[in-house]
């Protein structure tokens, strides 16, 4: 039908144009134009991401015992090394100094033995018993210092509290979460892209970062995975944040506009002037002089390329130069007196 509606449009238009050739009072068809040229064509694609962060931790606590003290407020910047929680200790002082007396009277043992030793006065046995008794007992008070050290828990980088987990007084065990630590001053994005973009994207391509929909900063493509998820056919996206955007938060969601194709040199047009034949053949209107020096609108059928935001490449039928005919395309015929002006 489409065809046949073509056909019969041709045929009217022709009529047309006889009877405008022999009636003096029917005036040039009025358009507006513009230039054909040359541009770079850049064609994005859009993904959601997570924002991330190396240095989002919850901290655990390392020995069992009681809360004695907590030192930071939710909310509070810290430093690396800044002491956030420490425990009781007293169990284990009492530990450290029980073996303490040990160990001096098996130093003092010892050089005894070492000396009984040295004028080959005893037993080797005896010697290396009091060796051993000493050394095990020096062993046991490391681990307890250590043990020691621990009870008083530090921030492992610096950052923000997030969250603080028990309270004073409350028995915590180990590998109980204490305090949620996080520093949003080194966040990334992870996106999971679909595996028919893997061979127009590399590294360095340019990425915009789309936060709530409206605030938007510049990145890039700093890492892209070599593995294809077989669950939902796609690979991993890694874009760095080297601006600092107050709503950002680690496992915030944003939306990544990314670049898979630029074209130099590319002869870009409006969208909206391509229109369809019946044969569902892409065409335009181009503005040629015929033989008697007079403004005539021609039908250009062209090949297109990619299109984004309103713009289409054409790979071919027009060249850099060519008029198009803008406003009034869409009431004009091939062959058709026109009248170009400006708006």
């Amino acid at each position: 039908l489409k065809i046949v509606r073509t056909e019969l449009d041709d045929r009217l238009f022709d009529l047309d144009r006889q009877i405008a050739e022999k009636d003096s009072t029917i005036e040039d068809k009025i358009v507006t134009g513009i230039k054909v040229g040359k541009d770079v064509f850049r064609h994005y694609f859009e993904v959601y991401g997570n924002v991330q962060s190396d240095k989002s931790a919850i901290i655990y606590a390392e020995n069992s015992g009681v809360v004695q003290s907590i030192n930071v407020n939710e909310g509070e910047s810290v430093k690396k090394g800044q002491v956030l929680v420490t425990q009781d200790v007293e169990m284990i002082a009492r530990k450290i100094t029980e073996i303490r007396t040990q160990l001096d009277l098996a130093e003092i043992l010892y050089e005894k033995q070492k000396r009984l030793w040295d004028q080959n006065i005893g037993s080797e046995v005896q010697f290396l018993e009091a060796k051993n008794r000493k050394e095990s007992l020096e062993n046991s008070m490391a681990t307890s210092k250590e043990q020691r050290q621990k009870s008083s828990v530090t921030a492992p980088f610096d950052g923000v509290v997030d969250k603080i987990f028990p309270k004073v007084g409350e028995l915590v065990g180990m590998s109980v979460p204490l305090v949620r630590l996080v520093n949003i001053d080194e966040l990334y994005i992870n996106a999971d892209i679909s595996e028919r973009y893997i061979g127009d994207l590399s590294k360095g391509n340019s990425v915009w970062v789309i936060v709530n929909r409206k605030d938007t900063i510049k990145s890039s493509i700093s890492r892209l995975g070599d593995y294809i998820n077989p669950s939902n056919r796609s690979f991993e996206m890694r874009v760095e944040i080297d601006e600092i955007v107050d709503v950002l938060r680690p496992n915030s969601l944003v939306v990544l506009r990314i670049n898979d194709h630029t074209e130099e040199n590319a002869i870009v047009i409006p969208s909206s002037l391509i229109m369809q034949d019946g044969a569902g053949e892409d065409y335009v209107f181009t503005i040629k002089t015929d033989v008697h020096n007079d403004l005539v609108a021609r039908k250009t059928p062209i090949k297109t390329g990619l299109s984004y935001l309103g713009k289409t490449v054409v790979k071919n039928g027009i060249s850099d130069g060519d008029d198009l005919i803008d406003k009034g395309s869409r009431k004009v015929r091939d062959g058709d007196k026109v009248k170009k002006i400006t708006v």
